[in-house]
Order: C-alpha cells, then structure tokens, then sequence
C-alpha cells in the first residue's frame, strides 16, 4: 500500500494524518498535521479519542522527532506509521513489547515492507491508549529497541519545530508557545523551557525561556533586507542558536574507509544545498539543516564533499547545521576557509575543517584520520549532551572506567602502564593483576611507583586460570564500564574515549575495535588489514573489550579458561540479547610475537593474510601520536 492510499484510508475513517521531515505535506491533501511545523500542545484530559492515527516521516531520524512530540498525539485504538526512506542497515521497526500495560492491550501488530527501503508498522489495541507511545516505540525499535537514555535537564519544549532541540526523548514535555510548564505526575514536567520561532510577548510561569531561532527562518533573502545586519550580529556565531545533532541516529555508524566514489560538491541549487557528483544530485539537503540517518548512508560510499560556502544552505544557521552534521557523521569535507558567518561550527571544528585538502582525502588512511578527528570535535561541540552543557544545563556526569590489565610478564608492566597513563578525557582507574609474580620482580615496583592515577595491584597464583584472574580484577574494580586491555599492545592516547563516545552514540552493550593494524615483532614488520568498522558486529579484539559493569555482570563476566576467554565473553553477550559495536581501529596496534607467547596462537602467517599496506618496521598512524 503507497502512502497515499494509507493517507486516503485513514481520512476515510475519519482518522487523523501527522507528517514530519516530509516535504510538501499539503500535496498529500488537506487536513494534515505537520509535526515540524505545528504550534503544539498536549492535547486536553477531556479530548476524544482519535478513530485512529498515522505518521508518515520521511526517514528514522525524522520519525525520533515524533517520538519528543509524543505527549502531543491523542488516544486512539490504531495506529500506522509510514518510514518511506529507510537507510539499508536499520533492522525490521518490530518494537519490544513489555508487560507495560499499553501492550496488554495490544491485539494486532503488522510489520512490512511496502517498498524496498520503506517500513510500515501498523498496531490496534482494544482500549484507546496514546498513539505516541506507539511511535516511541517504534523509533527505539528503528536502532535495536535500546534504551533512549538522554541527559539531564528535562527540557519543556514549545513552539513550532522545538522537537530539533531534543531529538528522540519522549520524556521531553511539550507546552503552548506562552506556557506554562505542564505538570507530570505532581511536579513540574521539565527543568529548562526552550521555545523555538518568534518569541511571544511572554511565559506563564516563573521560568525564562530560551528563546531560539528556527535555522530555515533566517534566510540570506531575509537578512538582504533593510535591517537584516542587526539579525547578524544577533547570535548569527553563538553555537547555542543551533539545534543539536540527533547524534543517536546522525554518527560514525556506517563509515566506509575505502570509498568507491569520486570526490562530490555541496553547491546551492534552488535555494538549497545539494550534493552533485558527475552533474547528478545525489541529496538535497532539508531547508532546516536537518541531516537525517539516510542522508548520510547515502554519502558513505563518496570519497568526500567539496563545499562552496556562496549563499550557503537556505540560510548561515542552516548551513552550519549541515556542516556539523556532517562532521558528526564522519562525512569527509574539504571546505576551505571558514566564513565568518559560520563560526558557530565552534573554534576547533573550523580550523581542522579548514586545513583539509584534496590530498588528505586521496589517501585512504589520511582521509580516515580526517574524519575520526572531525567527528571527535563535531560530536562533542554540537550532540545533544554538548549542546545543553552549553545551554548552562549540569554536564553530563563522566563515566569512570576500569582498566582491567592482566600480565605475566614483570617486563612488560612499565610499558602497560604507560599506556594507561595516555588516555586523555577520561575517568580512569587502572586494576593490575600481577599473574604469578609479586612487585620484588625487577622494574615492577619502579612502574607502580610512577604511575600517577587510581591504581589496585594484586598477586595471582601461578595456577589461577586466566579467566578467574580478570574476573578477581573486575570484583576490584569501581567503575561504571570496564575495559579489558592487553600488556604488549599500543593504545593512542583517545583509544578509551573514542570507545566511551561510540558506545554513546551506539547504545551498545559492548564496544572495541578490530585488529586492523598489527605489528609483527618477530620480523619487524607493520601491517594494516582491511577491515569493515563503525557497526554492530560479532567481533572485536580481545585486548579493546570495554563493557558496561551491567553487561559483565548479567552474564557472568569471563569464563574460567585459560584462553578464549574474550570470544566466549563476546559470545556470551549476543546470546543474552545484547550488541557488540566496532568502532574505528586507528587508536590500537596489536602488537604479535611468536605465537607462543599468546593465549590467542595464530601463525604469523594469518598476519600476512588480507592487508591494505604493510611497511617495513614498527609505523603508527597519526591518530596514535606516537612518532
């Protein structure tokens, strides 16, 4: 069934239509709701239930937006929801059904395919329960029904388009453009007003809103206009006066590190940027600047965007959302110099935007480096978490991570501490198992003695099994997540928060990366393996496992062998339900010796096996700092 003829069965029965990210909604016929453009509220207690309801969005970002506006759907007994561009890696929209009692009521549930990359999810119920709860629902399901946990404060959002500051939280409250705070279960249902478009002549409540711009209202025509100067200097460069990236849904995830595509352009055709490769439009950006998750998968196989900055976007507040979304997704850009009028993409993003050349993207390796440095910066300045710290709102708390190092090899402790002592950003403490020998051994003690951070020594027996070892670490160790590393390999000094940032942006259970580049000791040689990162997998290398203290503790932690113990843990967590995700492998080199110094006894030849590169002697890539 096409959308329109679901759009014409529902107002058939006298149901009601909502669209969202979907451009030109009125040609789908009157009486449409367009959530991106609608001034809403809750809908009143005493309302009447809907004979039924349907969202149409065009792609699983958009439909996360709808899923903030929940609160503002009615009660209904059906409910469809229409995705009509769907990026190929996003699994079947089958929600999780709870025993929460609006699924008690559930009596038909229907997911299909109305066309290749379209998803359709149709729901009745015996009772009218909320239809935003359904699309919730289904927008968690979109990214693997994980949990949307999103930071404090609780934002009230009001006026048209406020769902772009807080994209997929439906515990976000919804008011009327002059208020007051709604009330949720005896209290103030938000902690921090945001109101989008022109401000009202005031707020009923104590609070003071914040008030902001919607990006596709300030528009070059506009600011051409007599006047038009003072709208520059009125934000026109404060990172604040744009929304957020959805960053759970506009990420690294999908990354292709060797591109089968030329180089494209972002240049404006009709009002709007598009992308242009060999004179074909390959996208068209939204008017707001909204990048959504199937924008991106359409650009991963490019090899970068050339960007011209004249009359850019719809507008400078557009446009640079375009860029910081790009950025965020790891999209390689070569921009040039930065206009002044976008200086909101913050500092740090600029300058390292602006030093890009062709050249950098020629090469696959540099060009990955790149984008891992651009998505670092854009993710952190422009996510959601990033925006409202700068909003004023209480930073999101650090989580700490226990380092669990294992080693039976006094030589080797110096060296394995140090690399624990590189990593930057990040709450850490380190628990050292010394696996058979005690710190009398030479150089041990001088190596605990200088490492300046959080750190638990204890002795193993000889005859302790390998995996009862980590397991007394991790009975040691305090942190929220725990990160397994290994005492011979090289970590860069962003390894553990690049870790920490995909599993933020993953909602996974379980992050490492893969062994994509090795150094073979034995004949002194580096090589670099190509390898698929940034998505779910069922394998990452066992000396990069960093889990949440949940996920270890819900199956057990490792098993009690002497070796395997990494992919019997990694096994363990997929059989449970949970999701191992592989972020970029820049930030590790597996350092391999004679295989029988390894728990893991592979030839040297598998080494050989599959490489992109190999140079002679030990070479790191730049990302590892460490030449």
């Amino acid at each position: 069934m096409s959308v329109k003829e679901a759009v014409a069965g529902t107002r058939e029965r006298q149901g009601r239509i909502y669209t969202i990210g979907v451009e030109s909604p009125g040609l789908l016929g009157p009486g449409i709701v367009d959530l991106d453009t609608a001034d809403l509220d809750a809908p009143a207690a005493e309302e009447a239930a809907a004979a039924e309801v349907l969202v149409i969005a065009r792609t699983p970002t958009d439909l996360r937006r709808a899923a903030t506006l929940q609160e503002a759907l009615p009660d209904t007994t059906r409910v469809t929801i229409v995705v009509e561009q769907v990026p190929a890696g996003c699994p079947a929209p089958s929600p999780s059904l709870t025993p929460a009692h609006r699924w008690r009521r559930l009596t038909e549930l229907r997911v299909s395919r109305p066309k290749a990359n379209a998803w359709r999810v149709d729901t009745a119920f015996s009772i009218p329960i909320p239809a935003g709860r359904t699309v919730a629902a289904v927008a968690r399901a979109f990214a693997g029904n994980r949990l949307e946990a999103t930071a404090a404060p609780v934002p009230v959002l009001a006026g048209a388009g406020a769902a772009h500051w807080r994209p997929g939280d439906p515990n976000a409250a919804i008011a009327g453009v002059d208020g007051p705070v709604p009330i949720r279960i005896g209290a103030p249902a938000g902690d921090l007003v945001v109101r989008t478009g022109t401000p009202a002549a005031g707020w009923d409540g104590a609070e003071t809103p914040l008030d902001r711009p919607l990006p596709e209202s300030l528009t070059w025509e506009r600011i051409g206009r007599p006047g038009g100067a003072a709208l520059v200097g009125a934000g026109i460069t404060d990172i604040t006066m744009i929304p957020p990236v959805d960053d759970r849904s506009v990420n690294p995830a999908g990354f292709l590190s060797v591109p089968t595509r030329d180089m494209a352009d972002l240049v404006t055709r009709d009002g709007r940027w598009a992308v242009v490769l060999d004179g074909d439009v390959l996208l068209r950006l939204p008017a707001s600047g909204a990048v959504t998750d199937t924008d991106v998968a359409s650009l991963r196989r490019v090899r970068g965007l050339r960007v011209d900055w004249r009359r850019g976007h719809t507008g400078p507040l557009a446009a640079v959302r375009v860029i910081a979304s790009l950025a965020a997704a790891g999209v390689p850009m070569v921009t040039g110099p930065i206009p002044v009028w976008a200086a909101a993409l913050g500092p740090e993003l600029g300058r390292l935007l602006a030093g890009v050349t062709d050249a950098d993207l020629a090469d696959d390796l540099r060009r990955e480096e790149v984008s891992i440095l651009a998505r670092r910066l854009a993710l952190r300045a422009h996510g959601v978490h990033g925006r409202y710290a700068q909003l004023g709102a209480p930073a999101a708390q650090t989580p700490s991570t226990s380092i669990l190092l294992a080693t039976r090899r006094p030589e080797m402790v110096g060296f394995a501490l140090a690399q624990a002592a590189r990593q930057r950003g990040v709450a850490t403490e380190v628990v050292l198992a010394l696996h058979g020998f005690s710190r009398d051994e030479p150089g041990v003690a001088e190596a605990v003695a200088a490492f300046e951070g959080p750190l638990q020594v204890f002795p193993a027996e000889p005859g302790m099994i390998f995996g009862d070892v980590l397991n007394r670490a991790a009975a040691r160790a305090a942190g929220t997540h725990l990160l397994k590393m290994d005492d011979d390999d090289w970590y860069g000094p962003d390894f553990l928060a690049d870790l920490l940032l995909a599993h933020a942006y993953s909602g996974a259970e379980v992050t490492g990366t893969s062994p994509e580049f090795v150094y073979l000791s034995s004949i002194d040689v580096t090589v670099h393996h190509e390898q698929v990162t940034e998505q779910v997998s069922n394998f990452i290398a066992g000396g990069t496992i960093l889990t949440t203290r949940a996920a270890f503790d819900a199956v057990g932690g490792f098993r009690p062998l002497r070796r395997s113990v990494d992919t019997q843990f990694q096994h363990a967590v997929q059989a449970a339900g949970g999701q191992i995700y592989r972020a970029h492998g820049l930030g590790y080199i597996l350092r391999r010796g004679p295989a029988a110094e390894h728990t893991w006894r592979e030839p040297i030849g598998t080494f050989l096996r599959r490489n992109k590169r190999q140079w002679r002697g030990f070479r790191p890539n730049a990302l590892m700092e460490l030449s």
